[in-house]
């Protein structure tokens, strides 16, 4: 009798810890999920403050590559920069950053962030500087 209290008390105990274990993962994908969204809540918070902050001439298509509106554009290409360095380090996931690029290769393809891009590229790293001549503005040459 003493051998099935044993027993039994012993598999209780072993479910109770598998259970814990099970939970304690759930809860860890759970926090990490959540981490992630706030990672990417804030990218995105980031450039829409960026946005929000360029002058309206901008979007009014007077706007020259100088002053304020140079400044934010550089906010713009540091925040570039940062996402792509966060996506050459592993740290975002490959259809996040096929969006990023995307909107990366849009809004370059206007006119003044090319001129923008002309006037600070010189202040990038070589690998950021060379990503985005070759496979966002793709010059070639």
């Amino acid at each position: 009798m003493q051998i099935v209290a044993v027993v039994f008390y012993a598999a209780t105990l072993i479910t109770t810890i598998v259970i814990s274990m099970r939970q304690n993962k759930n809860a860890n994908e759970i926090a990490l999920t959540q981490s992630r969204n706030d990672f990417y809540a804030e990218y995105t918070r980031r450039y829409q403050d960026i946005i929000l902050a360029m002058p309206d001439a901008v979007f009014e298509g007077t706007a020259k590559a100088e002053g304020a509106t140079l400044k934010y554009m550089q906010l713009y290409f540091d925040l570039c920069s940062e996402e792509y360095h966060l996506h050459q380090n592993g740290l975002v996931p490959d259809n996040v950053w096929d969006n990023w690029k995307e909107g990366m290769e849009i809004t370059t393809h206007i006119e003044l962030y090319k001129k923008a891009w002309d006037r600070i590229k010189g202040t990038y790293n070589l690998d950021f500087y060379s990503f985005m001549e070759r496979d966002v503005l793709k010059l070639r040459g």
